[in-house]
């Protein structure tokens, strides 16, 4: 994806609806701040065929990669991380056998940067963990940490422990995605 495609994405999550970000727990989907504050924002479709395009492009290498098979790629979830704004550690795929059945298929996860960190915001990194459970793996340092530029495509195993890093000023927007198998 171009740098002005991604100002473009960017332009379009501004001028959208937002809600607070959710994620899967006990319960089910809610907001939990104490482990992920930020905001989503519908992107409208001919934005979200440009994405699955782009994405559908990298699949193959992807699959090669990573050793899986995947049939079907997520919608995008357009987030937004104002200052303060982060993601405990945690994955996402694979333990939770409660979770729903979209949430078991995941096995590579997809983050499209779309904002500069060098220029546009501080903090904000993605940070990836060794191990499996979150709680143990961020007792270590992280072992690789990733700052935002426009366009860029991080691809991970979705059982991978990641964070991101509060921001602590500006707004850091992403794409968050999901190639998914056949069967959990």
């Amino acid at each position: 994806m171009s740098a002005e495609e991604a100002a473009d994405i960017v332009s379009g999550i501004d001028a959208a609806t937002q809600a607070q970000a959710q994620i899967w727990g006990e319960s089910g989907f809610g907001v939990h701040p104490e482990n992920r504050s930020g905001s989503i924002a519908e992107l409208p479709a001919e934005t979200e065929d440009l994405v699955q395009d782009r994405l559908w492009e990298v699949i193959p290498g992807l699959e090669a990669h990573f050793g899986c098979e995947v049939t079907h790629v997520s919608g995008a979830t357009a987030l937004v991380y104002r200052v303060g704004d982060h993601f405990a550690a945690h994955s996402d795929g694979g333990g939770d056998d409660e979770a729903p059945l979209e949430v078991r298929r995941r096995c590579i996860s997809l983050v499209v940067a779309l904002n500069d960190a060098a220029t546009e915001f501080d903090g904000g990194e993605l940070e990836f963990y060794p191990g499996t459970m979150p709680e143990i793996a961020t007792r270590s340092a992280p072992t690789l940490s990733v700052r935002s530029e426009p366009g860029l495509l991080v691809a991970f195993g979705s059982s991978v422990v990641h964070r991101v890093v509060p921001v602590s000023a500006g707004r850091r927007y992403s794409l968050a995605l999901w190639a998914l198998s056949p069967t959990p």
